[in-house]
Parts: structure tokens; C-alpha cells; sequence
């Protein structure tokens, strides 16, 4: 049986702060292929799209390292109350943040196929949306840095403002086939690209709810 000396609780915070350390790393490495992603579509730069699908790796990677983690902590360690939640959130979200790296590669992987096309016009109703989206993504990272319920509740109401902006974009998007005929395919990719960044606020908003109440928990 495990007995809960000086030594064992000082292994305990040592694995706790490197589970969070790979938590905080594939978010951050999320919130690069984001900004990679968007950044090899709007300037046609094949150097950054070949970089996200490149890195799709390191994000998979990473999920299963988080996952062995924190089963590592949960076999040897039994934790309870607030440190379990820590570490069951943290698989979690770290699967959250894996996904949008999958919305990214799937931008990237659109944007490849759109530079076999006529510039698009209508590719730059996208930027507001990402501006907005690579904020928020910035200011949520922040907050689940120091687990931060007061930073991350006032992001929810933001998260959803831009949801509903990210929905109007894809409708927007799907309208574009009736004034652009000759121009389908192109204008294909660039709905599934307006989707995927509805998808990833979706996935920001999940995140958000759940690192919440991690926060409330260790606040209390």
C-alpha cells in the first residue's frame, strides 16, 4: 500500500506539473497550427501549410503522452477530490485540442487543393473570424496556464458571440456556388475551411466549460 510521505508527495506534485506541462504543449501546439493553417491559406504560403500537416504528428503524440501520464498518476497515486478532476480534465481536453489540430490539418489540406484555383475574393470574409479566433484561442491558453476561472468565464460570452459570427460565415460561404458557378470546386473548399473554423470555437467553447470547473474546484 502506498504510504503518503514527503518523498511520494513531492513525486505526486512532480507528476501533477509535468501532466500540466503537456497539457499547456499540445495547447499551444493547437494554437500554432491554427495560426499556421489560416496564415498558408490567406497568403498562399505552402511553407505553412505543409508545416501543420507535418506537425499532425507531434499533436497525436502528444495526446497519448498526456493519456500514459495520467494513468501513470491514477495507478500510482489514486489521487481524489480536486486532483483527480485535474487529471481526469486534463485527458479530456488535451483530446479537445487534438481535434483542432485535426480542423487545422484539414484547413491546411484545403488550402493546398485552392492554390490549384483563381484566387478567391470572397477567401478574406475568413480573417475576421480567425482574428477573433486566435485571440480568444491566446486568452484561453492563458487561463488554463494557471487554471483561471475568473480569465476563462469572461471568455464564454465571447466564444459564443463568435460561434454565432462563425455559423454566419458558412452560411455565407454556401450561398457563394449561386454567384460563382464557374467556380464549385474552389468555392467547395473554402466552405469546408469556413466549417472547420466553426468547429474548432466549438471546440474552444467545450474547453472552456470544462476547464471551468477544474478552476472552481481549486479556487474553493
Amino acid at each position: 500500500m502506498l504510504t503518503h510521505n514527503s518523498h511520494t508527495l513531492r513525486e505526486f506534485d512532480t507528476a501533477l506539473n509535468n501532466l500540466h506541462q503537456s497539457l499547456m504543449t499540445i495547447a499551444y501546439k493547437a494554437q500554432s497550427a491554427l495560426d499556421l493553417a489560416i496564415n498558408g491559406c490567406l497568403k498562399n504560403d505552402e511553407n505553412a501549410i505543409n508545416q501543420v500537416i507535418a506537425d499532425d504528428e507531434d499533436l497525436d503524440e502528444l495526446e497519448k503522452v498526456i493519456d500514459e501520464k495520467s494513468l501513470h498518476i491514477l495507478a500510482f497515486f489514486s489521487p481524489v477530490a480536486t486532483d483527480l478532476k485535474l487529471v481526469l480534465t486534463s485527458i479530456r481536453l488535451s483530446g479537445m485540442y487534438e481535434r483542432i489540430g485535426d480542423e487545422c490539418v484539414g484547413i491546411a489540406k484545403r488550402s493546398k487543393k485552392l492554390r490549384n484555383y483563381p484566387p478567391l475574393r470572397e477567401i478574406l470574409a475568413i480573417e475576421p473570424i480567425y482574428r477573433d479566433l486566435a485571440t480568444l484561442f491566446r486568452q484561453i491558453n492563458k487561463g488554463i496556464s494557471y487554471w483561471d476561472v475568473k480569465s476563462l468565464e469572461i471568455l464564454l460570452p465571447k466564444l459564443q458571440e463568435l460561434s454565432h459570427k462563425s455559423q454566419f460565415l458558412t452560411r455565407h460561404l454556401a450561398e457563394l456556388p449561386e454567384q460563382h458557378p464557374d467556380a464549385l470546386l474552389a468555392i467547395s473548399e473554402l466552405i469546408f475551411i469556413g466549417r472547420s473554423l466553426e468547429r474548432i470555437t466549438e471546440n474552444l467553447q467545450r474547453i472552456v466549460e470544462e476547464a471551468m470547473l477544474v478552476s472552481i474546484i481549486t479556487e474553493s
